[in-house]
C-alpha cells in the first residue's frame, strides 16, 4: 500500500494515516483521546476522508483504533474534564459531550452510508459506551487482549453514539439490557461468542490479520459486498429517527449528574 494523507491532514499533525491499494483503504487512527475528538476542527480530517471515499469508494475500508483512543480513561476525560477544568459548569461540560455525540452520529452515518464494506478493529481496553463507531462497521475484529469495559454504573448515563440502537440489532434487546446493566467487563472471545465481534486475532497479528480478512473480502465482487451491506442496513429501523430521539434524551440529561434539565 502507498501512504496517502488527506489534504487537511497535511496542514497539521494528522489524527490518522491512510494507506491505499487497488482494492483496500486502511485508516489507522492515532492514539488521541475522545476529548481531542470533541474539537470539530480535528474531526474535519475524518469528514475529508469520508468525502473522498464517497466519490471513489474502495471495495473494502479498514478502520483500526489504537489502544487508548476508546478506553475508560478517554471517556472519563471527555465526561468529567481534566483537573484544570473542574471549575467548568455542568452546561459547558454538557455542551462538549453533545458535540462529541454529534461527531459520533456523523461518523456512524458516514460508515453506514459508504458503498465500501467497512471493517472495524480494536485492541486493548475499550469503553463499551465509546465503541458505537466500531459496532457501526460491517465487520468487527478485536485483538485477544481487548476487553470491553462497561462504565454505566459509575459514570452518569448519556446515550452516547446510538449504542443501545446498534447493540439491540446485533444481539437483541434482552442481551443489550444485560450488557449495559450487569456485565462490567467483556473479553474479546466473549464478545465474539455473543455476536459483537466476528474475528479475534493474536495481539502481535492484529493489523496483519485485519488485512488478511480485508483481502479475502475484497476478492469478492464489489457489487455483491455493496448490495449485501445495503440490504442489511435497510432491514433495520430508521436510524435518523433514533438519532433524533437520542438528541432529545441528551438535552434532558443536560446535567452530568444524571439530573434532567
Amino acid at each position: 500500500m502507498s501512504p496517502r494523507k488527506s489534504k487537511i491532514a497535511r496542514e497539521r499533525p494528522a489524527a490518522f494515516t491512510i494507506q491505499r491499494s487497488s482494492n483496500i483503504t486502511m485508516l489507522r487512527f492515532h492514539a488521541l483521546d475522545m476529548l481531542a475528538w470533541s474539537e470539530l476542527s480535528l474531526a474535519a480530517e475524518l469528514w475529508d476522508f469520508f468525502e473522498t471515499e464517497g466519490r471513489d469508494p474502495s471495495p473494502v475500508v479498514v478502520m483500526l483504533a489504537p489502544p487508548g483512543l476508546l478506553d475508560r480513561r478517554s471517556l472519563e476525560k471527555l465526561m468529567r474534564g481534566s483537573s484544570d477544568e473542574d471549575a467548568r459548569t455542568d452546561s459547558e461540560l454538557s455542551g462538549r459531550i453533545v458535540r462529541q455525540e454529534n461527531i459520533i452520529h456523523r461518523i456512524i452515518e458516514n460508515i453506514r452510508g459508504l458503498n465500501s464494506f467497512v471493517i472495524g478493529g480494536v485492541c486493548g481496553e475499550v469503553a463499551l459506551r465509546a465503541a458505537a463507531p466500531f459496532f457501526a462497521c460491517d465487520y468487527h475484529i478485536a485483538s485477544s487482549d481487548s476487553v470491553f469495559v462497561n462504565t454505566t454504573q459509575d459514570l452518569p448515563f448519556v446515550p452516547l453514539g446510538c449504542l443501545p440502537w446498534l447493540l439491540t440489532r446485533m444481539v437483541g434487546g434482552a442481551k443489550t439490557m444485560q450488557l449495559l446493566l450487569d456485565v462490567p467487563r467483556l473479553s474479546a472471545v466473549d464478545a465474539r461468542d455473543l455476536g459483537l465481534v466476528n474475528h479475534v486475532t493474536a495481539p502481535d497479528r492484529f493489523e496483519e490479520e485485519a488485512l488478511e480478512v480485508a483481502e479475502r473480502l475484497a476478492s469478492l465482487p464489489q457489487l455483491t459486498l455493496a448490495r449485501l451491506k445495503r440490504s442489511i442496513i435497510a432491514s433495520c429501523e430508521d436510524l435518523p429517527t433514533y438519532m433524533e430521539r437520542e438528541r432529545n434524551w441528551t438535552g434532558r440529561y443536560g446535567s452530568l449528574h444524571g439530573k434532567e434539565a
